[in-house]
């Protein structure tokens, strides 16, 4: 079955209004027409089943027939990720998406590379929610992850304050393992993932993370590209801590 995506306050207890672009994706890119069955995803928990009734007006007309609601999926997964170079954030999103994740805060840490005018920021910003939007309809996720605006790292690390756990993917920690380090800490309700740029993290970036709480961990003996650690500790997050059954 097709899916849409739709804002809350389109839809109502009985029925959907589906303005554009959803109404000419539904008529003229799927082809649909009356009679026939969508699954609308609100990104807030709720998908619906509906039936299109009417596609004469501005506004494709759909009568609900089905309801469910998704609650969220404990732990909250927040990665803070430093934005890498080209496109590779593209990538990150979309996948990270796919997993699981459920907050993606752009991070400028001391040896990020990209500087960006306001203008550019704000497009790839829009960019990154689109492939949220569409990465979350594509693995039929009830809850989209939410994009916050880009932050530096000192900002996104008093964020993390209120978070239960907050891990730092540091390729100088030899000690202790991202594995070891969840097999520990089970049972809590929210998590934050720092994922840094290229060039790794400082080691006075390293020193302000511990002082807020987080833990130094990494994955062993490998260095990972950031867009692979990105993915590869979001997955074992969602793995290792999450009861999906």
């Amino acid at each position: 079955m097709h899916s849409c995506y739709l804002p809350p306050s389109e839809i109502s207890s009985d029925t959907i209004r589906i303005g554009e672009p959803g109404r000419h994706h539904l008529l003229n890119v799927l082809r649909l027409e009356i009679g026939e069955d969508v699954q609308i995803l609100d990104g807030e928990g709720n998908i619906y089943i509906a039936r299109l009734i009417d596609t004469n007006s501005s506004f494709a007309i759909a009568s609900i027939r089905d309801h469910q609601f998704h609650p969220p999926i404990s732990p909250h997964i927040t990665l803070f990720q430093a934005i890498p170079k080209s496109d590779k954030m593209n990538l990150i999103v979309q996948k990270v998406t796919e997993i699981g994740v459920d907050e993606i805060v752009p991070m400028i840490c001391q040896r990020s590379i990209p500087k960006r005018t306001a203008e550019a920021q704000k497009r790839q910003q829009n960019r990154w929610a689109r492939i949220a939007i569409e990465a979350s309809k594509q693995s039929q996720r009830p809850r989209f992850p939410k994009l916050l605006d880009t932050r530096n790292m000192k900002e996104c690390l008093n964020r993390a304050q209120n978070l239960d756990l907050s891990l730092f993917l540091w390729e100088n920690e030899t000690e202790c393992g991202l594995k070891k380090i969840l097999r520990i800490h089970r049972q809590v309700g929210s998590i934050g993932l720092f994922v840094g740029p290229e060039g790794g993290f400082s080691e006075e970036e390293a020193g302000d993370a511990v002082q807020i709480g987080g833990i130094s961990t990494s994955f062993g003996r490998y260095t990972l590209r950031t867009e692979t650690a990105a993915i590869v500790a979001v997955a074992l997050v969602a793995y290792e801590l999450r009861d999906v059954s």
